[in-house]
């Protein structure tokens, strides 16, 4: 098990601008990277704990400032650890040398490079629905976001009831590897940041599964980490970089920033 902190290499990192409705000018904002999100002064943290739980779970389960609920999900998905293919893949949260590192526990925790030490994490499934509740309105969302498919979708209860797909997260991460790819540069840490507060939010997929580790709310805007100079991966074919896009218009709006 590694004892390194979760602020560790990054192999993508990408922010994209999202206007959502006609009269909303860039309020909601998505960013991917490998660095666990921080929170500035004044927030409150509400992280979920899937620690202790025998696996694959269904079953309802609440914490500190929040619930989860399960529908639909197959009985080897929920609340799982491991990889089961087809079905979910344990989200790769960086890279030492030249093998893909994970998450050991819950949001903060350490990284291993032994996947059989990976921490639980959730999975819908194809066509299952987790909807996290939260017992206070949030305004930002930090998650690792795992093999990420085209068809994977986060929705919030926000005025906008805003949502957040897998091909979004792809098209913003320059030097995403592939689409539904199990090892590093096919997942992100991602920070999503609503224009208003949101309580609930909805996790699906239409095509295998969507896998979300290390999630952590609060109650102000989380900031993504930005990488120190000297650790942006090389060899691996990997353009670390910032691109702006509108929401759903997918028009570039600044040239990609070169890496560091």
């Amino acid at each position: 098990m590694s004892n390194k902190p979760f602020r560790t290499m990054v192999f993508v990192r990408a922010a994209v601008l999202m206007a959502v409705g006609v009269c909303t000018a860039m309020g909601d904002s998505i960013s991917a990277s490998l660095f666990s999100a921080v929170v500035p002064a004044g927030g409150t943290l509400v992280p979920i704990s899937l620690s202790g739980i025998t696996t694959p779970s269904q079953n309802s389960l609440t914490g500190p400032g929040y619930s989860i609920t399960f529908s639909s999900v197959a009985l080897n998905e929920g609340v799982v650890q491991g990889t089961i293919n087809p079905g979910h893949a344990v989200p790769v949260a960086g890279i030492s040398g030249s093998l893909p590192e994970y998450l050991t526990g819950d949001y903060g925790s350490p990284l291993t490079t032994n996947i059989a030490d990976a921490g639980n994490y959730l999975s819908t499934g194809l066509a299952g629905v987790i909807t996290i509740t939260f017992t206070n309105p949030q305004d930002s969302l930090a998650l690792l976001w795992g093999s990420i498919d085209f068809g994977n979708s986060l929705t919030f209860n926000d005025a906008a009831n805003t949502t957040f797909t897998g091909a979004e997260v792809e098209t913003a991460a320059a030097g995403f590897v592939a689409n539904g790819f199990q090892g590093p540069g096919g997942s992100a840490y991602v920070v999503i940041d609503t224009a208003t507060p949101f309580t609930t939010v909805t996790a699906t997929s239409n095509v295998i599964s969507l896998e979300l580790a290390g999630v952590v709310a609060s109650n102000v805007p989380l900031d993504p980490v930005p990488e120190p100079s000297g650790t942006a991966l090389t060899g691996l074919g990997i353009t670390i970089g910032i691109l702006t896009l509108r929401h759903r218009k997918i028009r570039s709006a600044e040239t990609p920033a070169t890496s560091a």
